[in-house]
């Protein structure tokens, strides 16, 4: 069996991030693949040298086609004995989307978790068995490694909130602003670190974006005569490189994600495995990964609710057609005291245990075995 796996995975974000671990995680169990990068920007991120090398590799006698590609991008061919899409969304259901006849044209739909799942079975996409969960992978190895370290003065003795991702209205961070202000008073030794990143956006705008944001959130809680009286958010807006991503992890003590949706989220992850218990919606990927013991992470309830977007992507994705996930501020700045009380007594190890089934060889067993049933 040889694999072609189409994907746009030298592109920057963790989606690109997740793509290169796929590929990873099949030659890590000996699955003969091929990787073929797909251009959306033409921005060009490192890759590792494995990955170069199976770029190198002749597409000949491929017999299954695995496409993690936007949707609007599928090629629908009957020239291999299995034509598979990997689909990240965020949204309750997808139908409202033209993704949803693209996806149609597929002969099975991965997705990354159970929600994702549940949603397109609904939705009637296609017979129930032709839909699976493959959850993203890892290199577990790297949450043992040294990262250069990070020293930042204002907060160097204070408990480190930090949130790790894009800049956009599904990441949901107002809430991220409001609950740590309005749960922490001023003469509290903690502090939130805002890391960002935005297509297109220079660190500057982004800067004074985010900076934006925490000012009208400030305004609006009105807890203290003036925006100086509050606790002075660390903003990083410059582009890092995977090894400062992964020092801010090694900095921080809690991450807060409380997000509208996320098809998997990196950053949660990694933030579990480095035993910095995050804070997460309770929908979607972190679901899946995030177990019941707070000395892992805390999922916060909510409801659904009707989506607002401001910039999205495409003009018909996040519309008022489709419902998102809203958690509940109240058990979000409950669960950031409770890690706060108790930074001494929680168990750093247990995250990167509940990892395990999550690494390389793990998840590209499953594929193969999958596979190879397929190919039978």
């Amino acid at each position: 069996m040889k694999v072609l796996f189409l994907g746009h995975y030298r592109e920057f974000g963790g989606w690109s991030q997740a793509a290169r671990n796929y590929i990873l995680a099949m030659d890590s169990v000996g699955i003969d693949v091929v990787c073929r990068d797909i251009s959306l920007t033409g921005r060009q991120a490192d890759v590792p040298p494995k990955i170069l090398s199976l770029e190198n590799k002749s597409t000949e006698g491929c017999d299954v086609c695995i496409q993690n590609l936007l949707p609007h991008h599928l090629i629908g061919t009957g020239h291999f004995k299995k034509n598979i899409a990997i689909l990240f969304s965020e949204s309750s259901s997808i139908k409202p989307l033209s993704w949803f006849i693209h996806l149609r044209q597929m002969d099975e739909v991965w997705v990354p978790n159970t929600d994702s799942q549940r949603s397109l079975c609904l939705d009637n996409l296609m017979p129930e068995d032709r839909i699976r969960v493959v959850p993203c992978a890892e290199n577990l190895s790297k949450y043992n490694q040294q990262h250069r370290p990070i020293f930042i003065k204002e907060i160097d003795d204070k408990f480190k909130f930090y949130y790790v991702g894009d800049l956009n209205d599904r990441k949901n961070i107002p809430t991220i602003i409001r609950a740590f202000h309005s749960e922490f008073d001023r003469s509290e030794p903690v502090s939130l670190i805002i890391k960002v990143q935005r297509f297109g956006t220079s660190p500057e705008q982004l800067d004074a974006a985010v900076r934006g944001i925490c000012t009208q959130v400030k305004d609006r809680l009105r807890l203290y005569k003036s925006i100086e009286s509050y606790h002075l958010e660390v903003i990083i807006p410059e582009e890092i490189d995977d090894s400062g991503i992964q020092s801010i992890h090694d900095y921080g003590d809690c991450l807060v994600s409380p997000s509208h949706g996320e098809a998997w989220s990196i950053p949660a992850f990694d933030a579990m495995c480095f035993g910095n218990t995050p804070i997460c919606s309770k929908v979607g990927g972190p679901k899946d990964f995030i177990g019941d013991s707070r000395d892992i992470g805390t999922l916060v309830e909510g409801q659904d609710t009707t989506c607002v977007y401001t910039e999205p992507a495409f003009a018909d994705m996040f519309t008022g057609r489709e419902s998102w996930f809203d958690p509940n501020d109240a058990e979000i700045k409950n669960a950031m005291r409770f890690y706060y009380e108790n930074k001494d007594k929680v168990d750093k190890t247990a995250g990167l245990k509940c990892a395990q089934p999550f690494s390389y060889e793990v998840v590209g067993q499953q594929i193969k075995e999958h596979l190879e049933a397929q190919c039978v």
